[in-house]
């Protein structure tokens, strides 16, 4: 896979870089690859611009990113298992998928764990963030910095989720990590841990019944073609991981990895800054869907009430405190 992505990216990296080539005097910028998974018009497109432009002010034009998105380099497990061996330099990915290989970042995953986006914000780039930061690099793997995609809500074409009484029986997809399959049979729901360019088929012919994600994602997706109904849960907070192969970043000279750094945290600061769901909730809606804007909140919690022990014991119990007290 690795040989297959390389040859990949030759021809398109080769006009990129030729294009902002300085005088011949002057050195050659060095080019990074880059890539991510989700439609254009969402956070990890908007994050991966933000971080193209940003690298290439600060570096001084000596260094080019070149990318790839919308899955044009397959699902985003795709994705990142290319980052981990070095076929791809960087890319930006869903926390939840991430978390598959850092467990430690699970602990985004926990349901209702998260008050709104600044406090999700407030833990990502606080002292809790730096410490789950530290368990990438032995998975060949540099955390630069964690961006916002969103909270994530329900989808489904048979009828209203207002409690999960409603959620019994659907064959609703998830990603296919473990803390997502088990909070979804916890609510009675059928789980499918399928991969998301997978999932439009699937509604589409009935495979599935529904899919949970954030609002953009749906919106992008165009979903509202295959689906009915959306419910505005929140149930997670879903995190963008902006990540480097660590061999990679710690070939570059300390400046360098500086800049990177630094264009990858205003990259996520973008992610943190973006209003997207108002306007994305519109097309849904003038796409057919009927949007569900109240649930039995207590009800979920209380139906969630036995995951409690497992998550404590994943990332232990004064960890969850820490996050839930955190302003």
């Amino acid at each position: 896979m690795r040989r297959q992505l390389r040859r990949f990216w030759i021809a398109g990296s080769m006009i990129a870089a030729a294009a902002l080539l300085p005088p011949p005097a002057t050195a050659s910028p060095r080019l990074i690859s880059l890539a991510f998974n989700s439609q254009f018009q969402a956070p990890q497109q908007f994050g991966s611009d933000e971080f193209r432009q940003k690298l290439l002010a600060l570096s001084g034009k000596r260094i080019v990113v070149d990318y790839r998105g919308s899955g044009a380099l397959g699902s985003e497990n795709t994705v990142l298992a290319a980052t981990r061996s070095g076929a791809v330099d960087m890319a930006v990915i869903s926390g939840g998928v991430v978390s598959s290989v850092v467990p430690e970042l699970g602990v985004f995953d926990v349901p209702f764990l998260f008050r709104d986006v600044a406090h999700a914000k407030a833990v990502a780039q606080g002292p809790i963030g730096a410490a789950i930061a530290a368990r990438f690099a032995d998975k060949g793997l540099t955390l630069l910095a964690l961006g916002k995609q969103g909270f994530r809500n329900i989808t489904n074409s048979k009828h209203p989720i207002r409690t999960p009484a409603d959620l019994k029986g659907l064959k609703i997809r998830v990603i296919p990590n473990e803390i997502y399959p088990m909070t979804f049979k916890a609510l009675g729901a059928e789980v499918v841990p399928m991969e998301f360019p997978l999932v439009y088929a699937a509604l589409k012919d009935g495979r599935l019944d529904g899919q949970e994600n954030p609002v953009p994602t749906i919106a992008n997706s165009r979903l509202f073609e295959v689906q009915k109904y959306l419910t505005l849960t929140g149930h997670f907070f879903a995190p963008i991981a902006f990540v480097a192969n660590r061999a990679m970043f710690e070939q570059l000279d300390p400046g360098d990895q500086a800049v990177v750094i630094a264009a990858a945290k205003a990259a996520a600061e973008v992610t943190w800054e973006a209003q997207l769901d108002a306007p994305r909730l519109e097309q849904v809606r003038k796409g057919g869907m009927e949007v569900i804007e109240t649930i039995d909140r207590q009800a979920f919690l209380d139906a969630l009430k036995p995951l409690d022990q497992e998550f404590e014991k994943r990332f232990g119990k004064d960890l969850i405190a820490a996050i839930r007290s955190t302003r």
